[in-house]
Formats: C-alpha cells, sequence, structure tokens
C-alpha cells in the first residue's frame, strides 16, 4: 500500500512540476515575440573611418604616408564629399608634423571611400604623439568612428 501512495504522490508532483514549467515556457516564447515597431522608421546615415588606429614610424626629415578607410552605413544615389577634421580635444601632434586630405568624396551608390594620411620628421618624439580626425557632421549623416594616428620618430 505504501508504495502505490508514493506512485500517487509522485505523480501529482510530476504533474505540478510539467504544469510550471508549461507555465514558464509560455511566458518566454510570449515575451520573446515582442514587435520592433522602430524598425521601420528612418535611421540616420553614420559615416566614420574603419580604420580606427595606425602608427607611422617617420625618420627625422622623411616622410611617409598610409590610407585610412572611411565606411558609410548606407549608399546613396549621388556623390558625397565629407569633411574630414582634427578632434582637438584628442590631438597632441604638432601640425607640422602631419597633413591629410581634408575632404573625401564617396561615389554614388558606393560605402567605401579613402583618404591619404602624411606624417613628416620635423619635430616627433621617440613615444609619438596621436592626431585624432574625425569625418565632419551634416544634416544628412551622422559622424562615426574616429581615426586616431601616432606618429613617432
Amino acid at each position: 500500500a505504501k508504495s502505490w501512495l508514493l506512485i500517487i504522490i509522485n505523480s501529482t508532483k510530476m504533474k505540478k512540476i510539467n504544469i510550471i514549467f508549461a507555465i514558464v515556457a509560455l511566458a518566454l516564447i510570449t515575451i520573446s515575440c515582442e514587435t520592433y515597431d522602430d524598425y521601420e522608421k528612418p535611421r540616420e546615415i553614420v559615416v566614420g573611418f574603419t580604420t580606427s588606429t595606425a602608427t607611422l614610424t617617420v625618420a627625422d626629415g622623411e616622410e611617409k604616408t598610409t590610407t585610412l578607410n572611411i565606411f558609410s552605413s548606407e549608399a546613396t544615389n549621388a556623390d558625397r564629399t565629407l569633411n574630414v577634421v582634427v578632434v582637438e580635444g584628442d590631438t597632441e601632434l604638432a601640425s607640422e608634423n602631419y597633413t591629410f586630405d581634408s575632404t573625401v568624396t564617396i561615389p554614388a551608390n558606393e560605402r567605401e571611400a579613402s583618404i591619404e594620411f602624411t606624417g613628416f620628421g620635423v619635430s616627433l618624439t621617440e613615444e609619438g604623439e596621436v592626431v585624432t580626425l574625425r569625418i565632419q557632421r551634416d544634416g544628412s549623416y551622422v559622424s562615426g568612428g574616429p581615426a586616431a594616428v601616432t606618429v613617432k620618430n
């Protein structure tokens, strides 16, 4: 008689556990089926550097050039000319030690472009100093990631 009683008790506990499990599973499924109402809203185009860091080692009196890549989150049906600017608060390097293309054009129906950055061995240190560049924000896009270029001797 005791064994029958244990089977009935265990059977009842299993039914409760199964019911609890079913309720939790149903709740998780219901919660995970949320809608994303903002998915269809227009988003701003982001344009920034994909080359986030670069290092140039330049001897005194010499120069060295590197390419910095730029990416747009969307292609447009017209050429876009963007301004490249120095982020003053994040830049240590004296302007006599570098130059770069201050504008870049992303061709129509394209999402990528690049600029040339040249470092000059004028007054460099062995540790190097950083110049940070970014794409200047415009009404048609927002500025994405910057590029931090270290130029050293």
